[in-house]
């Protein structure tokens, strides 16, 4: 097994890499402009990262023309999470808290780091070197871009965001990495890839939503008189993102 004191160390790295996105959460000079753009560069990002989570799972499917007990896990575990994230009980007007969108994503990215976690992890066990490295680098730069889902409902929101508030919503994005790296040195199961994912992708699906909806009433409301262009800045943001993840990605596996 590769050391057990270079992976952890590497996976905290990888854990907390998320981290250098929380800055521009206090930038003060983003206007709403500039607000409708990086949610819509969140959004491109979150887009790509549940077609990322799809091709994992998917490997994991197979090529079974009946439904495999995998797949069921996924389409229940998601539908559940998706209905609870858009139940009266838990959603909110995301202009009057845009707290709870920032933690729904940060849930979504730390589900999806903890799969991921998970791979290094048993990647590390069975001392498969190549594989060991690429995630690690891999993971790193992909943390970096998924601290901004977290960071862009916060940016220039009216309400007040604490210093605590902001590192325990980058905490639970990140730190989850650390964790499945811990469970991958144990064991490894492909069913828990499954069912964690699904939890993420029905978090990033609802926090798009929210996201795409705050745009829209922001393009309407602040930019009456012009809220097509105000559109087109959100659809340019979205592909925006898209590129930036997909390129981070493309790196990673060239």
């Amino acid at each position: 097994m590769i050391s057990l004191y270079l992976t952890i160390g590497l996976s905290f790295l990888m854990g907390f890499s998320v981290f250098l996105s929380m800055p521009i959460i206090f930038y003060k000079k983003t206007g709403v402009r500039g607000m409708i753009f990086l949610n819509a560069v969140a959004i491109g990002i979150l887009v790509f990262l549940l077609m990322d989570i799809y091709g994992d799972v998917a490997a994991i499917f197979g090529s079974n023309t009946i439904a495999s007990p995998a797949e069921l896990v996924f389409v229940v575990a998601f539908i559940a999470a998706f209905l609870f994230f858009i139940s009266p009980k838990a959603s909110r007007d995301p202009e009057d808290n845009p707290k709870m969108t920032s933690v729904i994503a940060a849930m979504g990215i730390g589900l999806q780091n903890l799969t991921e976690g998970l791979v290094f992890g048993s990647a590390a066990a069975a001392g498969l070197v190549t594989v060991y490295a690429v995630s690690a680098v891999g993971f790193m730069l992909q943390n970096i871009t998924e601290g901004f889902p977290i960071a862009a409902p916060l940016v220039g929101s009216k309400v007040k965001i604490e210093k605590k508030f902001v590192s325990a919503a980058f905490l639970i994005g990140g730190l989850p990495t650390i964790l499945g790296t811990l469970i991958g040195l144990l064991f490894f199961s492909s069913m828990f890839i499954v069912f964690f994912d699904a939890l993420a992708s029905a978090a990033i699906l609802y926090v798009v939503l929210v996201l795409f909806h705050v745009n829209i009433n922001r393009s309407t409301s602040e930019y009456r008189k012009e809220p097509h262009r105000m559109m087109l800045r959100t659809y340019l943001g979205i592909l925006a993102g898209f590129v930036i993840a997909f390129i981070v990605n493309y790196i990673v596996i060239a």
